[in-house]
């Protein structure tokens, strides 16, 4: 039997939302008797191993634990950490290093999308529509005067590391431009400023497996909030429909886009893009390399609505990377 690890936790804001994900992630590998299931949950506090409902230590810069003082070879791992280490390519060095193969992307790929500048950056030479954005850092914050005049109010200030939409707020005004950027910087020590994009706002999954691509039908989201933020992510503030209400020929530029940007680069596994749509015209703002994975997160909603069984899936991919 292959020894196969879900690793979640991080050291982000996301910890929770990766608990969560993997427990569903466990949940639907534990009985698939080819594998020895393990979870490993990697914090900034202390890492440990759950083993056959026992714990215990785990090596995290080894990548490896002992039982009895033998070490236990992984095999495989699937990493379901949101943020840091598991999105931006931390834990992707790692496990290159070590040769066990993992389900999301390589560290290359993991480090250009979790940098939303650069993504941006690289997507427009694609020729793909997206919001312009200016960077900041703390020393460009310090003397933020020298750039108000380039700031379109409504704008969006977010981190340029993160996810879950932690730390992203939408400013009407300029005077609460200063706040909602120190909120950013709480979060990531770079911080982007987006023009607003006044549309309609969808999110498109990806399953790249078994050497085929499928792009799963799209989720239209219509959140309660000012935004998609945290809150309607999490806590019910949204009504996600699947498929949206998006028009044929909105979608072949969505599918357009989606296949120009895999066909740069090796984006592996789940993965889930955002769009604004704005007059017919798709504008991508992002792109989740380990999206939320849980019953109620949109992957799954769109895996159900493509008629595929998510169980599934999970194991199929698993036993791809093998």
């Amino acid at each position: 039997m292959k020894n196969i690890a879900v690793v979640f936790g991080g050291f982000s804001s996301e910890y929770e939302v990766s608990v969560k994900s993997g427990k569903f992630i466990y949940n639907n590998l534990k009985d698939n008797p080819k594998f020895n299931v393990i979870k490993i949950c990697i914090s900034e506090e202390s890492n440990y191993v759950n083993f056959k409902n026992k714990m215990y230590d785990f090596d995290y810069d080894d990548f490896s634990f002992s039982i009895n003082g033998k070490t236990i070879k992984l095999d495989g791992i699937f990493n379901i950490i949101h943020g840091e280490p598991g999105e931006n390519g931390d834990l992707a060095k790692i496990l290159e290093k070590k040769n066990i193969p993992q389900t999301g992307c390589d560290s290359f790929v993991s480090n250009l999308t979790f940098d939303k500048n650069k993504y941006i950056e690289f997507v427009n030479k694609l020729d793909i529509p997206c919001s312009k954005q200016i960077l900041l850092t703390t020393e460009i914050f310090s003397d933020l005067s020298k750039i108000k005049n380039k700031i379109n109010i409504p704008c969006i200030v977010k981190p340029n590391k993160g996810g879950s939409s932690i730390g992203v707020s939408k400013v009407n005004n300029i005077n609460e431009l200063e706040e909602k950027i120190k909120i950013a910087f709480k979060e990531s020590d770079e911080v982007l400023i987006e023009d607003f994009l006044d549309g309609q706002e969808v999110s498109v999954g990806v399953i790249e497996t078994n050497g085929k691509r499928i792009i799963l039908p799209v989720t239209e989201i219509i959140s309660e909030n000012e935004l998609f933020d945290y809150g309607a992510k999490y806590l019910g503030q949204s009504k996600e429909i699947t498929p949206g209400n998006i028009s044929i020929e909105e979608k072949i530029l969505i599918h357009k886009y989606i296949n120009k940007i895999y066909d740069n680069i090796k984006l592996k596994g789940f993965t889930r893009s955002e769009f604004i749509i704005v007059d017919g015209t798709p504008h991508l703002l992002e792109t989740n390399t380990i999206p939320g994975f849980t019953k109620q997160s949109i992957i799954p909603q769109q895996i159900e609505a493509f008629g595929l069984s998510v169980k599934e899936l999970i194991n199929n991919h698993v036993e791809y990377i093998l």
